[in-house]
């Protein structure tokens, strides 16, 4: 294995960060969704934070408006 950088390893730290937040949320939510797959869905939703970001910029609340039980 290759040696790796600070730099690089506090930007996974940050993304394992993010994808612990996000597991959160969607735990919370009430959505279904086994372990593993939800440890990977987290991860690569934090890793391409950027271009997610980018996808949702323009939502400017929960849905439905007042609440955040769309799924329940």
């Amino acid at each position: 294995m290759a040696p790796i950088s600070k730099q690089a390893a506090d930007a996974w730290d940050r993304v394992l960060d993010a994808a612990s937040a996000l597991a959160e949320l969607i735990e919370t939510s009430g959505i279904r969704i086994g372990e593993e797959d939800l440890e990977e869905l987290t991860i690569f939703l934090a890793a391409n934070g950027p271009t997610v970001r980018n996808m949702v910029k323009h939502l400017k609340g929960p849905w439905p408006p007042g609440g955040t039980d769309a799924y329940r």
